[in-house]
């Protein structure tokens, strides 16, 4: 699987300087198609918009730290066979599309742009690492956060994970190895040609020489035969 990202690097599903080990809880969408492995001391939270599936919180309140997945019905890129989604995902999914995408956020910065990227092992992606503001008055946080997007089959997921600017370092690891952890199912036939026969290895077909049903050779017919009335 392609890694784009330059912040960091795949790691353990830990924090550090926290438990040395921990249990993983599997999420399961059925009507989402896909699942997503996170630590066990990490909690469900209510969805925070429709197209939210799931969202999760860190076990430390003070660190402000969600990661959502997003799934919403897209379409456009079904006709596309799989070899040509990574072009064609890069060219939807582009600066424009994330300037959009984190206009949601106040004080939204941009800071790096990965293209191509990927969403576990399948999913054609283009990602963001960006910054902004949360809260008002005294309980203003700045954040830091990353973002994927991908467009597998008829639909478009977004994951996204955030944390306080000074717990950045600690989570973007577990950030990583979470959306490494989708599974999406599987959208496209392992195989180029799909089901389809190759049917050049066939038998040669061989033709009989004589009319069906007579042992006389055979003789087409001409104008005349076919056409009585021409004399």
């Amino acid at each position: 699987m392609r890694k784009i990202f330059a912040f960091a690097v795949l790691g353990a599903m830990l924090v550090a300087g926290h438990a040395a080990q921990a249990d993983t809880f599997v999420w399961k969408d059925i009507k989402g198609g896909y699942t997503m492995s996170f630590p066990d001391v990490w909690r469900i939270q209510t969805d925070d918009a429709a197209d939210t599936r799931v969202r999760i919180a860190g076990p430390l309140a003070e660190d402000r730290t969600t990661c959502r997945l997003q799934v919403r019905h897209d379409g456009r890129l079904q006709i596309y066979p799989k070899r040509l989604m990574g072009e064609a995902v890069m060219e939807k999914l582009d600066h424009d599309y994330w300037d959009n995408a984190v206009a949601e956020f106040h004080d939204a910065k941009i800071n790096n742009f990965y293209a191509p990227s990927s969403l576990g092992s399948k999913g054609d992606a283009t990602a963001v690492q960006f910054s902004y503001s949360e809260g008002k008055g005294d309980q203003k946080s700045h954040m830091q956060a990353m973002a994927i997007s991908s467009i597998y089959g008829a639909n478009r997921y977004d994951f996204m994970c955030s944390t306080t600017s000074g717990t950045w370092e600690r989570y973007a690891d577990l950030f990583l190895s979470i959306a490494d952890s989708i599974e999406l199912d599987s959208r496209y036939h392992p195989f180029i040609t799909g089901y389809y026969r190759n049917f050049l290895l066939d038998p040669k077909l061989v033709l009989p020489r004589t009319k069906p049903g007579t042992d006389s050779p055979y003789v087409p017919l001409t104008w005349a035969d076919r056409y009585t009335y021409n004399e």
